[in-house]
């Protein structure tokens, strides 16, 4: 069982990127990468794109430092790999700082089944949405509920938000709660089967 990541060397935006995978398991992958809160919005089929700063956090977490044929390799001969696998999520909604729980209930509502679901975890989330922001995500299985908490936000606040996601498991299919990134923000999750 082994995470592996690649020389961070593929620029973007200002960055330099590698790819994080696993040559075990994908749970094994979504796992070290809910570490270094990566979101799992972020998945790309078989592997996170991470930039410097998140390869040496997974290094630090145990990921094996690999070339980037070794680890394409790894991948195949792992079965893992999947090349054109990428979820094309679409941002359906987005909300500020200050967002009313109501505000949110009335967009989901127009998504059916999975947006009543959806709303009904997000509800429960008793209104904690003063401080972070929340967009509404889509691609052609899920509908998915991302709250960005910001590094600023009081721990209390945090602290409220994480007791209760632990209250919407099992009215949603999956909750990802990411640990803090290197920046101090975080993510909350949710996906709803459409």
């Amino acid at each position: 069982m082994t995470v592996l990541v690649d020389e961070a060397r593929w620029p973007w935006r200002g960055r330099r990127w590698a790819h994080l995978v696993s040559d075990d398991s994908y749970d094994e992958l979504h796992e070290a990468a809910r570490r270094i809160g990566k979101r799992r919005l972020g998945f790309q089929g078989d592997h996170y794109d991470v930039d410097e700063i998140d390869r040496h956090r997974a290094l630090m977490n145990g990921a094996e430092a690999v070339g980037s044929r070794s680890l394409v390799r790894r991948l195949r001969a792992s079965g893992l790999r999947r090349s054109n696998a990428k979820p094309e999520w679409v941002r359906l909604a987005e909300w500020a700082d200050g967002a009313t729980t109501e505000t949110m209930m009335a967009h989901l509502a127009g998504q059916g089944s999975a947006g009543r679901r959806l709303g009904g975890a997000l509800s429960m989330l008793d209104g904690g949405f003063s401080s972070v922001g929340v967009a509404l995500f889509a691609d052609s299985v899920h509908l998915v509920g991302l709250i960005e908490i910001p590094s600023q936000v009081p721990r209390p606040t945090v602290a409220r938000l994480l007791d209760h996601s632990a209250f919407v498991v099992g009215r949603v299919d999956r909750v990802v709660v990411g640990e803090p990134r290197a920046s101090g923000d975080r993510s909350i999750e949710l996906f709803v089967a459409k």
